[in-house]
């Protein structure tokens, strides 16, 4: 291994709009940790996720790959355990691998009707990798496991730590920041970091942050730190649920007729909570920061900080975030600090995907990229990001998306796949004879659905040509496996 090499954090949230940044734009974000790495490196305008939930998005993130290739098409089908993945390929060039907090890479509970209740059992917490379970998991060497569902490890160390507390862990009541499994994340991070260091041998430090999507167990000191009255809902047009599929408006009356769609004040407060669990993200993204300082490790270390998909939040009236795949859902943060190569406080506009992101970071560390990665190394990019563009297009699908049936409409019933070009933006239906397409130029809302308009139909056409190319390389099947969560 050479002593050039560069160490990885790599930052992961569950669910983030890039409006809950400031350096994005996000007028209610408070995000100073997050925002000066954006000043120090290169912030990427129009990256976007292959799909619109995590299982799917994290496995393209790990493998280069899209979910027709690696499998992963839904949440709960999970990642299979031959996967070559980004951990296993910088393990093999001689890194120390490790994962801190949300993975999900295999399921962690079924989808469930209704919500289940919270207790210390299975469905409360995410499954154990047993102690003495193979490793490298997906070629992780450690692993510190807290999801969507809390992890066992955390749980048993707050029982040491503080037993009065596991109760309101376990039932997502607040807690004080010491005792919240996001500080727990970030203390094994800075810990595996910290060894690492002393060890003078070159790792990579998956991090990620779940329960930025509400309900969201905001850690006291950050409660109440956004006024609910100051926050501005979408712009929600009337006649939006009638240009789109009929399954896209039973999404909406699903929700409506289970009481699961907010009204204005519950919204107004859903995305207040939002922003301060972002502010206390930051101020744990700050402290892996204040790590890799205090270990001499800055100047060596690739930064990476992204998500795995956006949030719907009501805009286009949709509640959560699956399986749509307008903006706010499929556009996500990403900031690059690359010593040595990224310039400092500059935007990239070109496309990119996150089937990039494992072969630019092999290509950084100077591993080798394996065979089937379908993304592509973006050096260039963010050595020139004024200068070099992207894509030309980035491509979106979403196949039987389970979090259809919570919504009463039938998972079978809809796949959806999509283009994306920095102008226009497709959605295709396979045999259906309808679609959506938008002018993100005048439309970069996604309002008017001008599907079949005659004034845009060389500019559909050419979209739906290299939509037809990519979709002629799917598989004539899919894995047949049940999906859970």
């Amino acid at each position: 291994m050479s002593t050039a090499a560069r160490n990885v954090l790599m930052v992961v949230v569950d669910g983030h709009r890039t409006d809950q940044l400031g350096c994005y734009g996000g007028v209610l974000a408070r995000t100073p940790a997050i925002d000066a790495l954006a000043a120090d490196g290169v912030l990427c305008r129009n990256a976007f996720a292959v799909h619109s939930v995590c299982m799917p998005t994290r496995a393209t993130l790990h493998t280069g790959q899209y979910p027709h290739r690696h499998g992963v098409w839904a949440n709960g089908v999970p990642l299979p355990a031959s996967a070559l993945t980004l951990a296993e390929c910088l393990r093999r060039a001689g890194y120390a691998t490790a994962a801190c907090g949300k993975v999900h890479f295999e399921p962690q509970q079924a989808y469930l009707p209704d919500p289940s209740p919270v207790a210390d059992g299975q469905r409360a917490l995410s499954p154990r990798i047993p102690a003495t379970a193979a490793r490298p998991y997906y070629g992780f060497e450690t692993v510190h496991l807290s999801e969507n569902l809390l992890g066992r490890e955390y749980i048993d160390d707050l029982r040491r730590r503080a037993p009065s507390a596991v109760e309101d862990a376990l039932n997502r009541r607040t807690l004080p920041a010491a005792l919240h499994d996001g500080t727990w994340i970030t203390d094994q991070a800075v810990g595996f970091i910290n060894r690492q260091a002393a060890a003078g041998r070159p790792f990579f430090c998956h991090v990620s942050y779940h329960e930025l999507s509400p309900p969201c167990s905001t850690p006291a000191e950050f409660v109440g730190s956004v006024d609910p009255s100051a926050v501005r809902p979408p712009a929600q047009d009337p006649a939006d649920l009638a240009r789109r599929p009929a399954w896209y408006r039973q999404c909406y009356e699903g929700y409506c007729q289970r009481g699961r769609q907010p009204d204005d004040a519950a919204l107004r407060r859903a995305i207040a909570s939002c922003h301060d669990h972002m502010r206390f993200i930051d101020s744990q993204f700050h402290r892996l920061v204040a790590a890799l300082r205090q270990a001499g490790l800055w100047e060596s270390t690739v930064v990476l900080y992204s998500a795995d998909h956006g949030l719907s939040l009501c805009d286009h009236w949709q509640w959560r975030h699956g399986p749509f795949l307008f903006d706010e859902v499929t556009r996500i943060p990403m900031i690059w600090r690359v010593p040595g190569l990224t310039p400092s406080g500059q935007e990239a506009d070109g496309l990119l995907d996150q089937t990039d992101v494992m072969p630019t970071l092999l290509d950084l560390c100077g591993a080798p990229i394996p065979e089937g990665v379908q993304g592509r190394a973006q050096q260039a990019l963010l050595r020139q990001p004024r200068r070099v563009d992207g894509k030309d297009i980035v491509f979106l699908q979403e196949r039987q998306a389970p979090d259809l049936a919570v919504r009463g409409v039938d998972p079978a019933s809809v796949t959806q796949f999509a283009v994306r070009s920095r102008t226009h933006k497709l959605i295709g239906y396979p045999g259906e004879s309808f679609g959506e397409f938008y002018d993100l130029v005048d439309d970069p809302g996604e309002f008017r659905n001008l599907w079949g308009d005659p004034a845009c139909r060389g500019a559909q056409r050419a979209l739906q040509d290299r939509l037809d190319a990519l979709l002629s390389a799917l598989p004539a099947t899919w894995p047949d496996r049940h999906w859970e969560w």
